[in-house]
């Protein structure tokens, strides 16, 4: 094969591999900025260097910092990209450090040495294959759930870096994460609340399971209330904010970053909301703030008279401890745990097989689109149309 001309790269032997190297173009101070590939054949190489000189050529060419790492660009992405978007109001702040949480822990991790340029399809199969392999912090397996999400984040930061010419391709689009097997939620049965109930009554959250089982609050909705937001003259209750853990820069042991509580505006514009309490609800809350208002008397010092649900002195409750007191209500009330989050499809349930309009639920759960309710509820809603087509039968059966 003849000799390469003038601008067209340079093909040498490294390590054991070949190797290649074309000049992209000349920096003000007369530095020649270069793209670098390798290849297990000088064939494979030559190939390589030809498609980056066509887009040189072309205009397609971008000149990336030699050796920049997939661990260096999302150190990049992160003190960029991502709080330029946050900033702009493109991306929530609670996303945004869920993605980079994400990242820290499950992609630089595994993908961070190689460069980034050189990213390939294979490299991105391995990585979801050890994903599937390896267990959480509860020593559980990750779930497709969160490998799909792992994948998208690298997706996303990739199409930043193709969009800001540090790439020339995003390789997450060549690589399927794989499908997604929901779990199945089973809301509690009729006689499981009413263990739960009786136990509960003598709770010092008591009002708070009650809103979780009557209204379907999420978590950090119900944490974030203020006793201005309950309306007890109109019986009715306002969501404004949320109760979020946000992660700080400091380091726990385990190397992940401590978090701290913080009040955020509500998952969606549609979670804004005013919703009517049931009367037994508002009597238990009418209680809770009498109970409270005691004990914020015998304290020796109450941060915050203003919170509906509060520790015993005046501050937020962790969202993390009111998981663990949800599950030690269940196990004196001898029934199946569920997540907090559980109650919100026992809620939605409950209101459908009592007659309850669907858009009704949807505005009671907070949810954006009507889609979205009938999605998670189809089992129930064909409970509901089993009953529908009953008591249609016995009144045709009671004209004849």
């Amino acid at each position: 094969m003849g000799k390469r001309g003038h601008g067209e790269g340079a093909v040498y032997r490294r390590r054991g591999r070949w190797a290649g190297a074309i000049t992209v173009d000349v920096a003000s101070d007369g530095t020649q900025r270069r793209r670098y590939v390798s290849g297990d054949t000088r064939r494979e190489v030559l190939a390589r260097l030809d498609e980056l000189r066509r887009q040189r050529d072309t205009g397609r060419l971008v000149a990336t910092t030699r050796g920049l790492t997939v661990a260096e660009y999302f150190s990049e992405w992160a003190t960029g990209t991502i709080a330029h978007q946050v900033a702009i109001g493109e991306l929530r702040e609670s996303t945004a450090d869920n993605y980079l949480d994400l990242a820290d822990r499950m992609i630089v991790p595994y993908l961070g040495r190689h460069r980034l340029e050189e990213l390939k399809p294979v490299h991105l199969r391995e990585w979801l294959a050890k994903l599937r392999r390896t267990t959480n912090a509860r020593g559980r397996p990750y779930s497709s759930r969160t490998v799909q999400l792992a994948h998208a984040i690298l997706r996303r930061a990739l199409n930043d870096a193709l969009r800001d010419e540090v790439v020339t391709r995003n390789v997450a689009l060549l690589v399927k994460a794989g499908r997604v097997t929901s779990p199945t939620i089973e809301p509690l049965q009729l006689d499981e609340l009413q263990l739960l109930l009786v136990e509960a009554a003598s709770d010092r959250l008591y009002a708070l399971w009650l809103l979780f089982i009557a209204l379907g609050l999420r978590r950090g909705e119900a944490l974030g209330l203020h006793w201005d937001d309950i309306d007890f003259e109109a019986r009715t209750l306002s969501i404004r904010r949320s109760l979020q853990r946000r992660r700080t820069n400091e380091l726990t042991p385990s190397g992940r970053r401590r978090g701290h509580l913080v009040e955020v505006n509500t998952k969606t514009e549609a979670s804004v909301r005013t919703i009517a309490l049931p009367q037994v609800v508002l009597d238990a809350l009418i209680q809770h703030r009498a109970t409270q208002e005691t004990e914020a008397a015998d304290a020796l010092a109450w941060i915050d008279r203003n919170l509906v649900f509060t520790t015993h002195v005046g501050t937020w409750l962790d969202p993390r401890n009111v998981y663990a007191y949800w599950h030690a209500l269940c196990d004196r009330a001898e029934v199946r745990r569920c997540r907090p989050h559980d109650l919100r499809h026992t809620a939605a349930s409950v209101l459908l097989l009592q007659g309850t309009d669907m858009r009704t639920v949807m505005e009671i759960l907070g949810h954006s689109r009507m889609a979205t309710t009938s999605d998670l509820y189809t089992h129930v809603l064909a409970e509901v149309k089993a009953d529908a087509a009953e008591r249609m039968d016995t009144f045709l059966r009671g004209l004849q």
